[in-house]
C-alpha cells in the first residue's frame, strides 16, 4: 500500500478475514490504492470472483495462480506491465480483465486458458498478438482497443466462437484473410486504424453473413404463432396476456420475451450463452447493446449504471422497437442495456 492509507489496509485486512472466515466465493477490492497484494489473499482458495480494478498493481505475485476456483478476474486499470506465468494454472476462468494497463507482451502460459469467453485487453502497449491466442476458441470476445497493433496473426481465424472483435485505435494496416472465417461474428470494431485495403469479406459483409431466419416462432401461453414480418408481429403482441410472449428464432437458439405494462415493461433474453434482462434504454451518446459487464470495468463507458435504476424503466414502445429489431437481425436488440439475470 502507499504511505499513509493505514485505515484503508486494515479495512483490506478485514475484508480478507471475513472472506476466509465465511468461504466467500466473491472479493472486490477495487480502488483501494493497492501496490502491492496481501499474502493473506493468497489463502482464500474458495474465491471464484476477485476483482482488482483500479489499483495501483505494477506486479503481481506467482501465488496469484493458486486461487485454480477462480471464474472472473478484473485486473484492469492497474500498471501491470509483465503477468505471472502462473495465471496460466487459473484454468477454470471465463473473463479476464486486463484494460488498462503497460502490457507490451503476454506470457505463453495464458494460451492454457481455454475456457475463457471474454478476454479484455484494451489500452495497452501491445504492438503484436502471439499465435496462442488463436486457440482459445471459447472465446465470444475480445477487446484489443487502444494498443499500437500493426498486424494481426492468421490464427485469429480459429475462434470460432467470437461475436464481438474490438480493434479500434490500433495502428493496423491490413487484417488477415482468415477473419472473414468468424461465421459468428456480429461486431468488428475497426475505427481509428490505418487500412487501406479491405479484404473481400469485410467489403461485402453479407458474402460471409449466415442467413437470418426471415420469421420467428411467437409462443403465447403454450400456443405457437408462426411471425412471418412486421404486420404479424405487432397483432400478436396486440394481444399479448400478462404473463408476457416469447419469441423463438426457428432454430431454437434464440429467445426474447415480452412483457408490455406500460412504462414497466420488460424484457428477457436469451440464448446459448446468456440469459439477461433489459435495463432500461440506451442512453444518447451511449454504444448500443450496452451491458453491465461492459460498463462494470470500462471507465471511459458511464452510460451503464445500476445506483437508482429500474431493471424495469422499460416503456411498451421500447418493448415493442426491440421485438421487431429481434424479428429483423434474430439478434440480441441494441435498443435497450442489458444485465445477467441473477
Amino acid at each position: 500500500m502507499t504511505t499513509g492509507c493505514g485505515r484503508e489496509m486494515d479495512w483490506i485486512d478485514d475484508q480478507i478475514e471475513a472472506a476466509r472466515r465465511s468461504g466467500a466465493s466473491s472479493l472486490d477490492l477495487s480502488g483501494r490504492s493497492l501496490d502491492t497484494l496481501p499474502e493473506s489473499l493468497g489463502g482464500l482458495t474458495t474465491l471464484t470472483r476477485l476483482i482488482l480494478v483500479g489499483n495501483e498493481l505494477s506486479s503481481l505475485p506467482e501465488w496469484l495462480g493458486d486461487l485454480t476456483a477462480l471464474t472472473e478476474l478484473g485486473l484492469g486499470g492497474n500498471r501491470l506491465t509483465v503477468l505471472p506465468e502462473s495465471l496460466g494454472n487459473l484454468s477454470a476462468l471465463t473473463w479476464l480483465g486486463l484494460s488498462g494497463n503497460r502490457l507490451s507482451v503476454l506470457p505463453e502460459s495464458l494460451g492454457g486458458l481455454t475456457a475463457l469467453t471474454w478476454l479484455d485487453l484494451a489500452d495497452n502497449q501491445l504492438t503484436t498478438l502471439p499465435e496462442w491466442l488463436g486457440s482459445l476458441a471459447a472465446l465470444t470476445r475480445l477487446d484489443l482497443t487502444g494498443n499500437q497493433l500493426t498486424t494481426l496473426p492468421e490464427s485469429l481465424g480459429g475462434l470460432t466462437a467470437l461475436t464481438r472483435l474490438h480493434l479500434t485505435d490500433n495502428q493496423l494496416i491490413e487484417l488477415p484473410e482468415s477473419l472473414g472465417s468468424l461465421a459468428a461474428l456480429t461486431r468488428l470494431d475497426l475505427a481509428g486504424n490505418r487500412l487501406t485495403v479491405l479484404p473481400d469479406w469485410l467489403r461485402d459483409p453479407t458474402a460471409r453473413e449466415q442467413p437470418v431466419d426471415a420469421s420467428v416462432q411467437a409462443w403465447i401461453d403454450g400456443t405457437r404463432t408462426t411471425v412471418a414480418g412486421a404486420a404479424d408481429l405487432d397483432a400478436v403482441l396486440d394481444r399479448v396476456p400478462s404473463s408476457g410472449l416469447s419469441l423463438v428464432s426457428e432454430d431454437g437458439v434464440r429467445s426474447l420475451h415480452i412483457t408490455l405494462a406500460g412504462d414497466q415493461s420488460g424484457l428477457v433474453w436469451e440464448d446459448e450463452d446468456e440469459v439477461m434482462l433489459g435495463w432500461g434504454p440506451v442512453p444518447p451518446g451511449a454504444p448500443p447493446g450496452l451491458t453491465a459487464g461492459d460498463a462494470e470495468y470500462a471507465f471511459a463507458d458511464p452510460w451503464f449504471t445500476a445506483d437508482g435504476a429500474d431493471p424495469f424503466e422499460i416503456t411498451e414502445g421500447q418493448a415493442r422497437q426491440a421485438g421487431h429489431e429481434f424479428l429483423r437481425t434474430g439478434r440480441r436488440p441494441t435498443n435497450v442495456q442489458w444485465v445477467d439475470k441473477p
